[in-house]
């Protein structure tokens, strides 16, 4: 009998786990977002010393984290890619979910999104992937 109860136990606490780990993984995709640099429509400019991505008349400051990683071509294929557009609708989604629940301040979209991310083609087969501080205020 004992084992019988350890058993259901333990399956409780892997259910519980992969539940949590399920949850998180959600809620690390909400705050994770990626934008994709189009040299045609979108541009880089400098507002005193610090350079922005201009994309979609948004400012993405470039320089705030200083994190700049080379991505492949096969990690670019599995990017699931955002517009700005869709980064206001659902950033004013979650900003009133959380302002209910928490009845806090939230002053940037940056705080709802820690994770903004512009992917811009450097070559053929490389892509330059750089976490960039929304300029939403």
């Amino acid at each position: 009998m004992k084992n019988k109860m350890e058993v259901k136990n333990v399956n409780k606490e892997l259910i519980l786990f992969f539940f949590l780990a399920l949850l998180s993984s959600s809620i690390f995709s909400q705050r994770t977002k990626f934008l994709l640099f189009d040299n045609k429509n979108d541009s880089i400019v400098k507002i005193g010393d610090v350079e922005n991505y201009k994309i979609d008349s948004n400012l993405f400051d470039i320089n705030r984290y200083s994190q700049i990683d080379t991505i492949n071509s096969k990690e670019f294929r599995d990017i699931k890619f955002s517009s700005v557009d869709n980064l206001w609708k659902e950033g004013k989604k979650l900003f009133i979910q959380v302002s209910e629940k928490k009845n806090l301040f939230i002053e940037t979209k940056n705080e709802i999104f820690e994770y903004i991310y512009v992917i811009e083609k450097i070559s053929k087969c490389k892509y330059k992937k750089t976490r960039v501080w929304w300029i939403d205020y």
